[in-house]
């Protein structure tokens, strides 16, 4: 019994360790469609660690509840949705120890938009969360008058922007919507891409997520963190080159790394896991001023529905505009993908989880996609900790 104690101490002894040596960064999320409700989730989950949100034709908060709600969430009408409950709901969560606190929320840079044209994501809807945010004193910045239908706004590619682009969800609209959201997240100083043509030196890289998911915490506070890390690292990243991009060729702080040659395309889940629908793989982008262990910032990027890796490959990743604005500024973005599930509960589009398939408990710390997301903002923190050169 003694045995199982000390252990028990030693364990607590590492994880006290790490917690306390994960430097502060600040860290943004963002999303689209259903990665705009995991965005919500993630930010009123983690308000200690989380400091801004972006979302981008997706649902408030709890919206879609134990799931009977969804169709509703999509479609309206917005007056049968009571924000009262859904802030209700938040201080629930918060009264059983299951989010942080709420009031961290006050004064938080919150992005959200709707097009005009969406006929997916009823704009009624999506507005709600500038109602909520504003509640829990957040500063909301809108955008809702764009012509655009359901995708992601950029500023050149995708289709014609009031277009419904079921190929990738991603419409030109003339407007560098990764810009504009990124810039108010980070407090209105960043440089603005010129034209989308900024060269991308720094390093895109595939992750194993489940490594992510996982990170073996006794390499924080080992004698030789920076080795031992550095073994992982090349254990469970890959350097990722798309075809068409002319990418540095050398690893991450110029460490020796394999190259990705998996399929990105075609996976669809068909046994239940304990990863509650996530790819084997996610993307990862550091500037070239990050690969290089300075400090930076982070940001998570959430692809929508039929919009992750195994429908679209790299293109949510390489085309919707966070890669130039995050190579001008500094910010380390990271791309989490799930897939789509035949088995029950179904999640046959690959969508996050809003209403509830992986969890009951889906919109709080616990949950096997909230908690997943958070450990690899926490894994890329460490990563960043034992190979920046300044802090």
């Amino acid at each position: 019994m003694s045995i199982i104690f000390l252990d028990t101490a030693i364990i607590l002894l590492v994880v006290s360790l790490v917690t306390a040596s994960v430097p502060d960064t600040h860290i943004t999320v963002s999303g689209i469609s259903s990665g705009g409700a995991m965005a919500t989730q993630l930010h009123i989950g983690f308000s200690k660690d989380i400091s801004g949100c972006g979302i981008l034709a997706g649902p408030p908060f709890y919206c879609g509840g134990s799931g009977m709600t969804t169709a509703l969430c999509m479609t309206g009408p917005a007056l049968l949705i009571s924000v009262t409950v859904l802030e209700q709901k938040i201080k629930y969560y918060r009264l059983l120890d299951k989010i942080d606190d709420p009031v961290n929320l006050k004064g938080d840079p919150v992005y959200v938009f709707s097009g005009i044209y969406d006929k997916v994501a009823y704009p009624g809807v999506v507005k709600l969360n500038e109602q909520l945010y504003s509640r829990l004193g957040a500063t909301v910045k809108t955008n809702f008058n764009m012509p655009a239908h359901h995708g992601f706004p950029t500023e050149n590619f995708g289709a014609a922007c009031s277009t419904l682009n079921m190929a990738n969800y991603i419409n030109n609209c003339n407007f560098n919507l990764a810009y504009d959201m990124l810039n108010h997240l980070s407090g209105g100083n960043l440089t603005k891409p010129v034209n989308s043509k900024t060269p991308l030196v720094g390093q895109m890289l595939m992750f194993d997520q489940n490594a992510f998911m996982n990170f073996p915490l006794s390499l924080a506070v080992e004698e030789n963190a920076k080795l031992s890390m550095s073994e992982w690292i090349k254990n469970s990243m890959y350097l990722y080159t798309p075809e068409d991009w002319d990418w540095p060729t050398s690893g991450l702080f110029n460490l020796t790394m394999p190259k990705s040659s998996k399929s990105l395309k075609t996976k669809t889940i068909t046994t239940r896991s304990a990863l509650s629908g996530f790819d084997d793989e996610g993307f990862i982008y550091f500037p070239s001023a990050c690969a290089n262990g300075e400090k930076c910032s982070i940001h998570v990027a959430l692809h929508g529905c039929q919009q992750g890796k195994s429908v679209v490959g790299d293109v949510f990743a390489t085309k919707a505009g966070y890669l130039e604005v995050a190579e001008l500024n500094n910010i380390i973005v990271i791309f989490p993908q799930v897939v789509k599930s035949l088995m029950l509960p179904t999640n046959p589009m690959g969508c996050w989880d809003w209403w509830g398939y992986s969890s009951i408990y889906y919109a709080t710390q616990d949950a096997p996609q909230m908690s997943g997301v958070k450990n690899m903002i926490d894994t890329v923190r460490m990563i960043k900790k034992v190979f920046a050169a300044t802090n």
